[in-house]
């Protein structure tokens, strides 16, 4: 499914609460949303392992934004470990997938007053068939099997690896989706120097989840 959304925008939308669009889990979420273009830079051959760190090659990085903001963070940080580049670009990453959201029609922004003061935003969904859609094709993929193509398979890394099966998925068994989805993230990973850097990309999304507080086992 063409969804016109990016992996990122896909994992925001779905941390979103399906009545009020209030965030939910959103260190996990940010976690995700920020390793989303770390993982499509590893895909596109932009970043590669190299003597067991990740490497910016000098080659074209893709022209999302945030991709290009990742690739910044590899090239003017070589010496810096994986997860300090996405804590880098956490709340940038998260901004603009919501921002995204909001411009494609997806969503709305709204102030929510805490203290009196507009302290924090939810955001409900606009367009109630995008995330109808979205979790359709996923539990086609997840629960039934289907054949999931290079972005939904990145989305179900990604979301398995950041523990959000639930807000995938919250219709379906918790544990069968677990399973499923740990399956379907194996088999992602390709052979070789590619599956090299991708399960170093996907290692620094499970530590920076483990090196926040507040964040229990998913």
């Amino acid at each position: 499914m063409d969804t016109g959304l990016t992996v990122g925008e896909r994992i925001a939308l779905l941390g979103l609460d399906q009545r009020d669009g209030a965030p939910h889990d959103p260190l996990r979420v940010g976690a995700a949303v920020a390793a989303a273009p770390l993982l499509q830079l590893v895909r596109c051959g932009a970043v590669v392992a190299h003597e067991g760190e990740l490497v910016a090659t000098g080659g074209p990085a893709p022209g999302e934004p945030l991709a290009a903001a990742v690739a910044a963070q590899v090239r003017e940080h070589p010496g810096a470990r994986p997860q300090a580049w996405l804590l880098a670009v956490r709340d940038q990453a998260v901004t603009t997938a919501y921002e995204g959201l909001q411009v494609k029609g997806v969503v709305r922004r709204e102030g929510r007053k805490i203290l009196g003061a507009f302290g924090s935003y939810r955001y409900p969904v606009t367009d109630a068939s995008v995330p109808r859609d979205l979790r359709s094709e996923l539990a086609g993929v997840v629960l039934d099997g289907a054949t999931a193509g290079p972005e939904t398979a990145q989305l179900i890394t990604l979301l398995h690896h950041a523990g959000l099966h639930a807000r995938a998925l919250p219709d379906a068994d918790l544990a069968v989706v677990k399973e499923r989805m740990g399956e379907l993230a194996a088999r992602t990973g390709a052979s070789g120097a590619v599956g090299e850097a991708v399960s170093a990309a996907l290692a620094a999304l499970t530590v920076l989840l483990v090196s926040i507080p507040g964040i229990a086992a998913g």
